[in-house]
């Protein structure tokens, strides 16, 4: 019989952005794991938002707009309505999202998104709309470290794509100092939930503790977050089959059920 609570006396690391960390700590709480909550990455502004502000003011000229996370879907509407715009700024353009969270932070604005991939990533919205963008322009507000897979690829699929800076991202300022207590006091699994936060991890740690923090086992989102962390000396034994965190969830589960 399994247990509702395979990962009793674990202690998982949880290296998300603090807004968005307390649904995963309080969902490994639910099947019996010890959060140790260090954010290795928090949300900051661009260093200038003059292309998505002007983009924005051109809203009536796009024919799609790629959101490809919850930071881009809050980034985005943050700025739509500094600009005095609402939600009724996109009634003639479809709204596109790259998974299911992207989708239910662009509902909570009102708005419900006329698509999304079956593979929630990059790549997935890149096979969803090469054939039918040629001639359209599309509006991708991004991170400041995205790939330039979306604009690439629809680029030369016949699309114009405006790609502006939405946000950015840094390692708190204490991350270092908790890192290494974290390290200190053991861990049984790292959680990683982007490539980003992966490189800041390591970029925290002096050499003595990376070589300790790469013994542990490693919980991925999705196949970049791992080819990332693996690229980095770590072992990435989980990886769900769809990047959500509701999979990865389980696929956690599922790993402490068998070992």
């Amino acid at each position: 019989m399994k247990s509702n609570r395979p990962l009793s006396g674990h202690r998982v690391l949880v290296t998300r952005a603090g807004d968005q960390a307390p649904v995963l700590t309080a969902a490994l709480v639910e099947i019996g794991a010890e959060p140790v909550m260090v954010s290795t990455i928090e949300i900051t502004d661009p260093s200038s938002f003059a292309e998505l502000d002007q983009a924005i003011a051109e809203l009536d000229q796009v024919d799609y707009l790629i959101l490809t996370s919850v930071n881009a879907v809050t980034a985005f509407f943050d700025r739509l309505t500094m600009q005095g715009y609402d939600a009724r700024a996109l009634t003639t353009l479809q709204t596109v999202v790259v998974g299911p969270k992207s989708a239910e932070a662009l509902a909570a604005h009102g708005v419900t998104a006329d698509l999304m991939p079956d593979d929630y990533r990059a790549e997935g919205i890149v096979v969803l709309l090469k054939d039918q963008v040629s001639g359209k322009r599309l509006l991708y507000p991004k991170a400041a470290l995205a790939r330039d897979l979306i604009p690439t690829e629809l680029i030369a699929a016949g699309a114009e794509v405006i790609a502006p800076i939405a946000y950015a991202s840094a390692a708190p300022a204490d991350a270092a100092e908790k890192l290494q207590q974290a390290l200190a006091d053991k861990l049984d699994l790292l959680t990683f939930t982007a490539s980003s936060t992966v490189q800041n991890f390591v970029d925290l740690l002096d050499a003595e503790n990376l070589v300790v923090a790469q013994q542990i086992p490693v919980a991925s989102i999705g196949p970049l977050t791992s080819e990332t962390a693996r690229a980095l000396g770590f072992n990435v034994v989980i990886e769900p089959e769809k990047s959500t965190l509701d999979d990865m969830l389980e696929a956690i589960k599922d790993y402490f059920e068998q070992s």
